[in-house]
């Protein structure tokens, strides 16, 4: 899901792990501003570059936080209501527009048939060219709100666009594309995709951030795209769009939901979804990965419910917590969702 292939250079759009980073000092380029407004002041980094050259997959960290022959860095956004509402896509540096497109539906690519996004599977999209041959390649822009045009020069941290869903893309996020002298980079490594070994992996290595841009990201093995309560049982397109994100419900209503949606997970975890309520209502589920292609996007969505005992449900509040164990690793909570029953 949410793929990208970022093919420009040939065609024009053919859980909290603290990874040590260090600033370097280029002229004419790098350390880049973040390439969005991340909501709540902390950026969801769903997929990075894959540096693995065969089948298997591997991000800078030596994790799994990609697929296969990812290309960039995908910076997801809750859903498609925060889509709408508008999170602006901003020039990581000062450069040229030097390529555009608009014009493309912002639409779930897994909806579509066939080969109906041959050829423009970056969607909406912009083409930076920055100093000292650096280029910055912007892709799933909503349609309609590119804010510059070829030839146009930016500044560092102008708006340039706003996040989508368009070309082959399956949640609203912006797949960001970094490349000097036409090879790519993976900002996180500061080296070319392939570049790093399993030996080099959470090394200290050059990344080419700024350290403000740093500040609002964390490398997370699996993210929490989503997660909330509903009085009937969603579906990924509903939790995508937004939907059944209820705060409070009446006590009349005829079922409870506790549900999460999760990217980067892997074969082997164990994700455990628990709701408690008053007079001891409650329950837990736990669900065990496995994924028949381990190489592909591993996005996935879990629910756990319990019958209404009675008429009506007990008034108060209910707790949904998400907890993830990884083989070998102890378990993490990394998510907590409260709802009001009156």
């Amino acid at each position: 899901m949410g793929q990208a292939t970022g093919r420009i250079a040939a065609v024009l759009f053919g859980v909290l792990i603290l990874v040590p980073f260090a600033t370097i000092a280029r002229a004419d380029g790098p350390p880049f501003d973040l390439p969005v407004d991340c909501p709540y002041g902390q950026c969801d980094v769903v997929h990075y570059v894959d540096h693995d050259p065969g089948p298997e997959i591997r991000d800078f960290a030596c994790g799994t936080t990609t697929y296969e022959g990812h290309r960039g860095t995908d910076f997801s956004i809750p859903d498609e209501a925060t889509m709408i509402g508008g999170v602006a896509v901003n020039a990581v540096a000062a450069g040229t527009v030097i390529a555009t497109r608009d014009g493309v539906e912002d639409i779930d690519a897994g909806r579509l048939v066939g080969d109906a996004l041959k050829g423009i599977e970056c969607g909406n999209g912009i083409l930076i060219n920055h100093e000292d041959g650096w280029q910055s390649q912007y892709c799933h822009l909503r349609r309609g709100s590119l804010a510059v045009k070829k030839g146009d020069t930016v500044e560092r941290g102008q708006t340039i666009g706003l996040i989508g869903m368009s070309g082959q893309a399956t949640f609203p996020h912006l797949h960001f594309n970094l490349r000097k002298d036409n090879q790519l980079i993976d900002p996180f490594s500061g080296t070319p995709m392939g570049a790093v070994a399993p030996q080099d992996c959470n090394a200290n290595n050059a990344i080419l951030w700024t350290e403000a841009a740093q500040e609002q990201m964390s490398y997370r093995a699996i993210t929490l795209y989503a997660s909330g309560f509903s009085s009937a049982k969603p579906n990924a397109t509903d939790i995508k769009r937004g939907y059944g994100k209820s705060s409070e419900l009446p006590a009349s209503s005829p079922g409870l939901f506790f549900w999460a949606y999760l990217i980067g997970a892997a074969n082997g975890d164990v994700i455990r979804l628990r709701m408690d309520g008053p007079n001891g209502i409650g329950g837990h589920r736990d669900f065990t990965i496995n994924v028949e292609n381990d190489n592909g996007p591993r996005a996935k969505w879990f629910y756990v419910n319990i019958n209404r005992p009675g008429d009506r449900w007990p008034a108060g509040t209910y707790r949904g917590e998400v907890t993830f164990t990884r083989p070998g690793q102890l378990a993490r909570e990394i998510g907590i969702t409260d709802l009001v029953i009156r």
